[in-house]
């Protein structure tokens, strides 16, 4: 399968589908999601869950890591972290911008910047490492 389908195939298939982020650009270790503060993303209080920021950590993060890895590789992930700045409401619109900082033999480390897209606020970021095997 070639990178192109496995980035399409990741963002129709399973639990990520359920996220309903699209992917807008990507290449050379880089990638760029967006994706609405729907109900089924919202936390009680009606912002961005926390969860669903993970989720979009590990999602943007992926999608840029298959560009760098030269066999297009997804690999598992083994460590992600987040930190929480802002809430995205309700309605509002953020993006998922990942940058991957090394892409080895057999680990690869991606960071991950959530804007919101109306202000350029950071809600979050995250790191993450995969397992190249």
């Amino acid at each position: 399968m070639d990178r192109d389908e496995r980035i399409r195939l990741g963002s129709v298939t399973g639990y990520n589908a359920t996220l309903g982020a699209r992917v807008v650009s990507y290449g050379d270790g880089e990638a760029r999601l967006e994706m609405e503060v729907v109900p089924s993303v919202q936390n009680v209080a009606g912002s961005l869950h926390g969860g669903a920021i993970a989720t979009l950590v590990d999602r943007a993060g992926t999608v840029a890591i298959v560009t760098a890895d030269r066999d297009g590789r997804p690999g598992v992930t083994t460590d992600l972290n987040v930190s929480y700045f802002a809430p995205a409401p309700a309605g509002s619109t953020v993006v998922a911008e990942a940058r991957v900082l090394k892409a080895g033999k057999t680990l690869a480390y991606v960071t991950v910047d959530i804007r919101r897209v109306t202000d350029g606020v950071l809600v979050a970021q995250g790191r993450m490492t995969k397992f190249q095997g």
